[in-house]
């Protein structure tokens, strides 16, 4: 029958993840680009072949990673081959013995039985299973080194069709900056390749230092980062470590943050809320709910639907329903930001009108009256400072006040001083955080009937 292939390994590897974690070691799935997401086949079978895989590359392996990795081998027709291949960092299997261990009550040697336990069958059902489905089987291994066990399997092509989640889309993430640290190179490359997939702008660091440095250039080219997607465990500087270098530098970034770990252990929780953590995500990932919670912390889904943790401050419950909606005009060059703001505005209820630089905004200004202004700082033609100046310049004629509030990636204190001094009434850090803005759009709610009665009164 039609099922989704991707769904299917990746949730036969989270039955897995508990004895993974157990052992400290990295479980990991990787699919290629090519391979289809729905395709018709047996996926019971399917999932027996991986558990047993993957669960004797777990009991084989005392330290380092066990991953799956899936691509398209050919195509003919309807018919796909699938190559999928099964990698530890174990003990290894002799070349002499490989040839065996498919064979029934066969292992590699004598001592095995006694210290992993065992009956034997276990790869031969294994093997039979696969050559049904219409494939091969077969292994590639250093002693000491670990194993590949390498198999196919033929699909056909699926009737059903891949449904995109409607929580969020790939036009809203489209260029949006994601850094990723994580000290594993293939965890490193699953989530790269997912990331970019999906139209995000990616740069992976090594290690927490290493990211510290990648940030600090960000913001210095005026660049930022807006996501960073973080391992908990790493040697020298740890994920906890590290966020807590980022917060104590309030000027390196304002992205938001997601922690990736292997297990929870007490006290986890508390201690990421604490350091304002906006999600943690258990390892291995499924797309999906990486997916899922990047669309629910950016404001494209409500918290309800994700599968991650809500936010260390949520947003107030009537958040996207507040008392006065008003009509706004964002300020913004930026593209990406210009969908991000507009999206979390609307979904408020508010009115929004977008204006790509300080010049545009002159000109929406005298064709109409708005409640608020989002002005960004740095855009080209004319920024928002000098924006700003013209809007009070002609209001101390004209008689008459909007509030005017900066969008900023540097929100240091000099930085918010020269808003202000410019004439502005407040300020937003971008990336903007749902929460912050809510708590913004709250306070500016409050005299916009006034700015509504002037409009009323303009049109009549």
């Amino acid at each position: 029958m039609d099922f989704d292939l991707r769904e299917c390994l990746e949730s036969a590897l989270k039955t897995l993840a508990v004895r993974a974690h157990g052992k400290n070691l990295e479980l990991l799935c990787e699919i290629a680009p090519a391979v289809p997401e729905f395709v018709k086949g047996d996926s019971s079978r399917l999932r027996q072949v991986i558990a047993n895989l993957i669960g004797n590359a777990l009991k084989f392996t005392e330290e380092g990673e066990v991953s799956l990795r899936v691509q398209m081998e050919s195509r003919d027709g309807e018919q796909s081959l699938m190559h999928f291949v099964v990698a530890d960092t174990g003990v290894g299997i002799p070349t002499d013995k490989q040839k065996l261990i498919f064979d029934p009550f066969s292992q590699a040697d004598a001592s095995t039985t006694r210290k992993y336990g065992g009956t034997g069958l276990g790869l031969t059902i294994t093997a039979r299973l696969v050559g049904m489905m219409g494939g091969k089987i077969w292994v590639e291994s250093q002693v000491g080194r670990g194993s590949q066990f390498h198999f196919t399997v033929r699909f056909k092509g699926a009737d059903q069709q891949p449904q995109l989640d409607n929580a969020v889309t790939h036009e809203h993430l489209r260029d949006f900056r994601v850094l990723v640290v994580d000290d594993n190179e293939t965890n490193r490359r699953i989530l790269d390749n997912m990331l970019r997939n999906w139209g995000m702008r990616v740069t992976c660091a090594i290690s927490g230092k290493a990211a510290l440095t990648e940030l600090a250039a960000a913001w210095d080219a005026a660049d930022p980062y807006g996501l960073i997607i973080s391992d908990v465990r790493m040697p020298e500087m740890d994920g906890f470590q590290f966020i807590g270098h980022i917060r104590e530098r309030q000027d390196l970034t304002s992205a938001i943050i997601v922690m990736l770990s292997s297990a929870r252990h007490r006290g986890d929780a508390e201690r990421f809320k604490n350091l304002g953590v906006a999600a943690l995500l258990l390892k291995p990932i499924r797309q999906s709910e990486l997916r899922t919670a990047i669309a629910r912390i950016l404001g494209f889904a409500d918290s309800q639907g994700g599968t991650a943790p809500p936010a260390a401050q949520s947003a107030p419950a009537d958040a996207a329903q507040p008392a006065r909606a008003m009509r706004i005009l964002l300020t913004e060059d930026n593209a990406v930001n210009q969908r991000l703001a507009t999206r979390l505005l609307e979904k408020r209820g508010h009115q929004v009108v977008v204006a790509g630089n300080g010049r545009e905004a002159l000109a929406a200004l005298q064709k109409d009256t708005f409640d608020l202004i989002l002005m960004d700082i740095q855009m080209p033609e004319m920024d928002g400072m000098e924006a700003t100046g013209k809007i009070r310049e002609k209001e101390a004629l004209a008689g008459g006040h909007v509030p005017i509030v900066a969008l900023t990636a540097h929100a240091m204190k000099g930085d918010q001083e020269q808003c202000l001094a410019a004439g502005m009434d407040d300020y937003l850090a971008k990336p903007i955080r749902p929460q912050e803005l809510d708590e913004l759009l709250a306070k500016f709610a409050r005299v916009a009937p006034e700015r509504q009665a002037v409009r009323m009164r303009n049109e009549s």
